[in-house]
Order: C-alpha cells, then sequence, then structure tokens
C-alpha cells in the first residue's frame, strides 16, 4: 500500500511502485512513480487515449461518437496525459459518464493545481494522478513530456489513437506501442493511413471491447 508523503491542494501525495512489466521504462532507475487518488483504478483494464494535435471535422466527430460508446464499458478505466484539443474533448465526454481516469502528468504532482472538478474526483477515488516526475522536479522539459506519452503506452493494455498524420508524434509512438506488441486501434480515416499501413486496427467498439478481455 501506498503511504502518504505530502499532502497539496487537499489531497496526498504518495510514491509507489510502478505495476509489473513496467521495469524497461525506468532504464535501470528504481520503478517508482508518484501518485494522488485510489491507486485501485491501475488494477484495472487500461485503455490508452492518443491523439495528435491536428484533426479534422470529420475524424473529431467520429472520434467523439466511439468515445461515448466506450464510456459505458464496464470495468476499464481510461489512461491519457489529456493534452492535445482531442484529448482533452475525450477527457470532457469521458468525465460527463463518471468513468475511471488516469492522468499521466509531465510535471511534479506538488506544481499541479487542479481544477475543482478534478479534486472531487479524486475525492470521489474516480480520478489517479500519475507522474514520473519526482517531487523535486522544478520545470516541466521537453523529455519529461515525451516519458509521460511513453508511460501512458506502457501502462495501456490497449491503445486508441484518434489522430496519428504523418509526421507527428503520435503516429512514432503508435508504431512503438506496436513494436513492442501492445494492440493498437485507430479509426479509419485518411489522417490515419499510415498508421493502418503500419498494422494498427480498426477502432469500434467491439473490436476494442474484445481487445480489453
Amino acid at each position: 500500500m501506498p503511504v502518504p508523503k505530502y499532502m497539496v491542494e487537499g489531497y496526498d501525495i504518495s510514491e509507489i511502485s510502478a505495476p509489473t512489466g513496467l521495469e524497461p521504462f525506468f532504464h535501470g532507475k528504481p520503478p517508482n512513480l508518484w501518485s494522488a487518488g485510489d491507486t485501485a483504478i491501475l488494477d484495472r483494464r487500461l485503455l490508452g487515449i492518443i491523439s495528435a494535435r491536428r484533426i479534422d471535422s470529420d475524424l473529431a466527430l467520429r472520434s467523439s461518437q466511439l468515445l461515448k460508446q466506450l464510456a459505458f464499458l464496464e470495468d476499464i478505466a481510461f489512461i491519457s496525459g489529456w493534452h492535445s484539443p482531442m484529448e482533452d474533448e475525450a477527457l470532457r465526454i469521458l468525465s460527463a459518464n463518471s468513468v475511471r481516469i488516469v492522468f499521466c502528468l509531465s510535471k511534479a504532482l506538488n506544481r499541479f493545481r487542479p481544477s475543482l472538478q478534478v479534486k472531487n474526483e479524486i475525492n470521489d477515488g474516480r480520478v489517479l494522478l500519475l507522474t514520473h516526475c519526482s517531487l523535486k522536479a522544478k520545470r516541466i522539459s521537453r523529455d519529461a513530456s515525451l516519458r509521460r506519452t511513453h508511460l501512458v503506452v506502457g501502462l495501456a493494455a490497449t491503445v486508441l489513437v484518434l489522430s496519428a498524420p504523418e509526421g507527428s508524434a503520435s503516429l512514432e509512438l503508435a508504431r512503438s506501442a506496436l513494436r513492442q506488441g501492445k494492440p493498437v486501434y485507430t479509426l479509419e480515416h485518411r489522417l490515419n493511413k499510415q498508421l493502418l499501413a503500419s498494422g494498427a486496427l480498426s477502432a469500434t467498439l467491439e473490436t476494442i471491447d474484445e481487445s480489453l478481455r
């Protein structure tokens, strides 16, 4: 069980051991993460959500429709950095359906100022804040941001990539996940053409549900 070490903004921050299988992420360093909220969320089947910043209206609409369906799957949680515009929209949709959510952050938790809604969801056991950055980390670096997205993929049982246009970091991350043998799904759309050609599978409620089972 994690032992609270600090209290910030009304919630406890704990240092926890990373789940089994995540050791390569730490490159030989102690496999520890920092969390705030109910760590039992990590025991659920985690669906990672990734999206590039570039997205068109058609793909955004189809992504929203799929996310509304996925929100009704039982015993799963959603994990992301919730950083790009489409990830932020995904967070809005999922939060409205009271699902379990993991926020992967690229900064120390004692430097994160959540909204009142997020605070309430932490206290209700519906949100877990998680980061690889220790409480001593002073600033957000590009490396920390990149590692955040790799942490999302490392923890996710299945990855849903909403948008991965050619040349995007999301495409490269998704390809990396495929090389690791991670199930990767994406919507069939011209912006995701390269990812589908790389081996990603077509994303539907049925295919993702089957993968998570």
